[in-house]
């Protein structure tokens, strides 16, 4: 038996091959998105797929092996290590330290932007004159792939997926917090999904921060591990919470999980919490229609009675104020945009507003389960990130959109726009033929029509129209020896052809389907076949 090592064409675990059908999918969210995004001003930039590992802000790794949450490698190239003034660092003898510097896929497209904004104001906060009360605006539009290490991945995760981000950098007016949910809301309508299908969720991290305070939690270690288990409210339930904030919680499997082992105060208030400000059913998971008066408003009321004696509490309950009345003036009501106080998300990352989309349209899987897809955007406002690469607060916030997500939804929902229409096909009689062929092909695609020749070894013509349906080709030109002594062109119309007809004479069948066409009016009718 040979036992030498093969090579075994495969995929890595988490990367997919996209076909054109999904890239069609994708296509048309990236533009239909882009679109609003140009409409409320944002510009379209680009950045580097890599980046330096320090610039990315977290799972900075410190050996030779792949970073936490991150593909990471040394650089080949040996760079001076800088300082944190930017110049470079030197040793004892006045050398230049040398390295080859730690670089890493990006993990997502807003890390990315805050080392190109601070790179962009580096000498003007090198010399102090970057304040989060001068930071110049910048508003940016990107989409592409991010990578994701993940040691375990669940059904439907990926490692490569795409992601389309708007953000603005440098205001800390609550208004731009307003614009991203109009945003969000604009886009996915223009996208196709119909209102009343999706909600945008909005929450503030000053409000469970001032709720956790006036309970008596004051680190930031037990804050985020109350908000983790928290942040599960809609996996686990409220039982589940409670039992994970108290000794312990029996998951599905019947695994034991360990609490947080909380006073039971605590508990009692947090829970509290979760009841007045959502809604529940009879197993104690969140609904995503709520019965009871859970309007912008009424949430509001509710917060200033829970939280009157928390300071940053109300500063939360003040910028969600706000941020309803742009949101009310301008006619984006509850059945889009809702304020939901117990949504998590990220909150060592997000230092104020934060905003989840969540789609209401559910589907049946293959046990015949009704399932959700749950959400397909987020963001919020993170006003430390550019700080973590030169030292200033510079006020940030936006959102993005999962594409990969997205697609899926439209695909699982069947909201797919048609599948891509492939080209004119020509098909190949004859190889001394070919020059006809290729200005027949010219003629087309000087007429924007996309044309393709079959260049397949086996010309047989059941292979060459086999192929055709694949590419999904609309109309097909058969010329042959007979057909060109004639100075005329056969088309054939593959989508008729492939509809059904109670057509029983083939003859008939035929006439349908196929015309004969003067080879000079061969443009002119293929155009006014496509319109």
């Amino acid at each position: 038996m040979d036992r030498k090592r093969g090579i075994v064409p495969r995929k890595i675990n988490g990367f997919r091959d996209i076909d054109p059908n999904l890239n069609h999918i994708k296509q048309n969210i990236i533009e239909a998105a882009s679109k609003v995004y140009r409409l409320y001003g944002f510009e379209h930039w680009d950045t580097p797929a890599i980046e330096y590992a320090e610039n990315l802000g977290k799972y900075m790794p410190d050996t030779d092996t792949i970073g936490q949450g991150v593909y990471s490698f040394r650089n080949p190239e040996t760079e001076p290590v800088l300082m944190a003034n930017g110049k470079e660092l030197r040793d004892g003898s006045n050398k230049v330290v040398m390295d080859n510097h730690f670089l890493s896929l990006r993990y997502d497209l807003t890390a990315p932007l805050a080392r190109h904004y601070a790179e962009e104001t580096w000498q003007q906060s090198l010399r102090g004159q970057l304040t989060p009360d001068n930071a110049p605006l910048f508003r940016r539009f990107q989409f592409g792939p991010v990578y994701r290490f993940e040691a375990k991945l669940d059904p439907g995760r990926f490692r490569e997926f795409w992601q389309l981000d708007f953000d603005t950098v440098g205001t800390k007016d609550v208004s731009a917090d307003a614009e991203v949910c109009m945003v969000l809301s604009d886009a996915l309508e223009a996208i196709g999904l119909k209102r009343g299908t999706y909600v945008v969720k909005v929450n503030n991290r000053k409000i469970l921060k001032g709720l956790l305070h006036t309970l008596g939690i004051d680190t930031e270690e037990m804050e985020q591990d109350i908000l983790r288990v928290v942040d599960k409210y809609d996996k686990i339930g409220i039982y589940g919470v409670k039992a994970e904030l108290g000794k312990e919680r029996k998951d599905e499997s019947g695994a034991i999980i360990t609490g947080l082992n909380l006073d039971q105060a605590i508990v009692d208030g947090i829970i509290s919490f979760l009841e007045i400000l959502s809604e529940t059913d009879s197993n104690g998971f969140p609904l995503l229609e709520a019965k009871k008066d859970l309007s912008r408003a009424s949430i509001l009321q509710k917060l200033k009675l829970h939280l009157k004696d928390s300071e940053i509490g109300n500063e939360g309950i003040e910028e969600l104020t706000k941020i309803n009345g742009i949101l009310t003036r301008l006619g984006y009501d509850e059945e889009r945009v809702i304020f939901d106080p117990t949504l998590v998300r990220g909150m060592a990352y997000y230092t104020g507003p934060i905003f989840e989309v969540e789609s209401k349209q559910s589907y049946k899987d293959e046990k015949g389960r009704e399932r959700r897809v749950g959400s397909i955007c987020g963001g919020g406002r993170y006003d430390g990130l550019v700080k973590n690469l030169n030292g200033v607060a510079v006020p940030a916030t936006g959102a993005s959109i999962g594409v990969d997500r997205l697609a899926e939804l439209l695909m699982l929902t069947n909201q797919v726009p048609n599948k891509v229409q492939g080209p004119v096909f020509i098909a190949v009689f004859d190889d001394e033929l070919m020059p006809e062929y290729q200005k027949i092909a010219a003629e087309l695609r000087e007429n924007n029509i996309a044309t393709e020749i079959y260049y397949g070894s086996s010309k047989g013509m059941k292979k060459q129209f086999k192929y055709a349906d694949k590419r999904n080709a609309s109309l097909a030109i058969m010329l042959g020896s007979d057909e060109a002594e004639r100075g005329v062109v056969s088309v054939k119309d593959l989508i008729l052809g492939r509809q059904s007809f109670e057509i029983q004479d083939r003859d008939e069948w035929k006439k349908r389907i196929q015309s004969e066409v003067k080879r000079e009016d061969l443009v002119s009718f293929i155009r006014k076949k496509l319109t």
